[in-house]
């Protein structure tokens, strides 16, 4: 229920316009009408930095300057025992290219442990359970047709179908990882959130971030307000809404 309205709720659009419609209608009673009248202003101001191209940058690169990128040349990872990638989304559309039915994370994070694979073969695990309400297979079904479409050898492949979020699906992979060192490739942004629940199970974990939606050197930029920073500031208010469910309220 909670991560239903903070998924609702992360979208800038969403809460800012709530909010305004909120203190509108108490600056319409006798409580201060003055200030919820300033608060109806702050939450439209809100809104407009959300959708600005430099502040939702900031806004996310916090969480995916936490840990930095590894790259495919390195040892560092190679001397880790397992790969685990974990679920975003899949399309069951069959009449779909298959390219076109991986979201942006799903591909990102799946391309980047195949790629590993290929330079240094390695088991990888896979979780999450069916999640749409007209799907018939779970997404580390699918995440594992992926890995077999981009030659990793079938034997390599481990799945738990189990998981609707992060925290269930580490809660599924605990007992097999128990003692391992893995390498854990997700979102850059997902991976703070994402680390301290294997860690919580005693896994040691190397973060593999993708699928970044800030470069690494960020120069100061003004444009208008547009589609793709409001998306980006809300997948940044998802995490930092995560991390306090995780820290303070579960």
């Amino acid at each position: 229920m909670l991560a239903s309205i903070a998924s609702t709720f992360s979208s800038p659009l969403v809460h800012s316009l709530t909010l305004f419609v909120i203190f509108k209608i108490l600056s319409r009673t006798r409580f201060t009408p003055t200030f919820f009248s300033f608060l109806s202003v702050l939450s439209l101001l809100w809104l407009v930095i959300c959708s600005m191209t430099y502040p939702s940058v900031l806004l996310i690169k916090n969480l995916e300057e936490k840990y930095p990128v590894v790259p495919i040349e390195s040892q560092q990872w190679r001397q880790t025992q397992a790969i685990v990638v974990l679920a975003c989304n899949y399309f069951e559309d069959d009449q779909l290219p298959f390219v076109s039915r991986w979201p942006n994370c799903s591909m990102q994070r799946n391309l980047q442990a195949a790629l590993m694979y290929r330079e240094h073969p390695m088991p990888i695990f896979l979780a999450g359970d069916i999640l749409g309400s007209n799907d018939k297979n779970s997404q580390a079904s699918h995440n594992k047709y992926f890995f077999e479409q981009m030659g990793v050898d079938s034997t390599d492949i481990h799945i738990i179908p189990k998981g609707v979020n992060t925290e269930t699906e580490v809660d599924a992979l605990a007992s097999i990882l128990n003692g391992r060192h893995i390498s854990l490739v997700t979102s850059a942004s997902h991976l703070p959130r994402a680390v301290f629940y294997f860690e919580e199970k005693h896994i040691q974990v190397l973060p593999i971030p993708v699928e970044h939606f800030s470069r690494i050197n960020v120069m100061p930029v003004v444009g208008l307000p547009n589609a793709a920073s409001l998306y980006r500031s809300e997948r940044a208010i998802h995490e930092y809404l995560g991390l306090i469910y995780q820290r303070y309220i579960r």
